[in-house]
């Protein structure tokens, strides 16, 4: 099974992706090999499964950085600086962009990433977004999700978070959906911690990307940006920009060796 996992790191967020076996996906229980990943490698915090050019959750659960590896892996494969992968039925264009594209927003961060391509997800802004208070903001995207939270919070360490965001979404009845992510959002730096239902896991992420596209529609529908650098947890950067009816999202994604 090791020779059919392709490890990447997306911003920071270690996703290990199960590839699909003459173009069918792998033929067994996901949540148990889900687990055995998650307990095997150390650093991994999501799984997913691959066939042809579409892409699945352990969880079922929608997730923009292991799409976005997904596209990575199918770009190489291919060849092509463009193509389109299947998640949960909708096609998302995934391709390659150069850096430039930070220079005219942010010099220091163009330096920091001039060297690296960026891999995109073209994402439609497809959503249901509720103001709860001044602090609290509410993005639905179906088979995920967020609390947007900007109040401060004062934690020690990751696991305090944790622990803070599951009782908030245990007290919000977001448990039972697929999955719900807590995005504690301190100006433009992010602190997601992310529910998986079926799965029964709680992340306190390196980087996410579904929760950095929900806060890019706090940050559009509140503030009005259409631009915005999000520092992860990682201290790497996810990139969003606004598109026509689109969300580009993106970020360097290397390959990894986990031996």
């Amino acid at each position: 099974m090791k020779n059919n996992i392709k490890f990447y790191y997306p911003a920071g967020n270690e996703t290990a992706l199960v590839l699909g076996d003459g173009g069918e996906f792998y033929n067994g229980d996901f949540k148990a090999l889900n687990d055995e990943i998650l307990g095997s490698f150390s650093g991994v915090e999501q799984v997913g499964f691959l066939k042809d050019v579409e892409l699945k959750m352990a969880g079922g659960e929608i997730c923009f950085n292991a799409l976005r590896c997904a596209g990575k892996y199918f770009l190489d494969k291919f060849g092509v600086d463009k193509i389109d992968v299947i998640l949960n039925d909708k096609s998302y264009e995934c391709g390659v962009k150069s850096p430039f594209f930070i220079k005219k927003h942010d010099e220091s961060l163009y330096q920091k990433y001039k060297n690296d391509d960026m891999i995109y997800l073209k994402a439609p802004l497809e959503y249901d977004f509720k103001t709860i208070n001044k602090n609290e903001f509410l993005c639905d995207l179906k088979d995920i999700v967020h609390v947007i939270y900007t109040k401060k919070i004062d934690f020690k360490d990751e696991n305090e978070l944790k622990n803070y965001a599951y009782e908030y979404l245990k007290n919000a009845n977001l448990l039972d959906r697929k999955a719900a992510g807590f995005m504690y959002l301190d100006d433009d730096n992010l602190h997601p911690v992310v529910w998986v239902k079926d799965i029964k896991t709680l992340f306190y992420e390196s980087a996410c990307g579904s929760g950095s596209f929900a806060s890019f529609v706090y940050k559009k529908e509140i503030l009005g940006q259409t631009f915005v650098a999000l520092k992860q947890p990682s201290s790497e950067y996810l990139f969003l920009e606004k598109d026509d009816d689109f969300v580009i999202i993106s970020s360097f994604i290397k390959e990894l060796d986990k031996r």
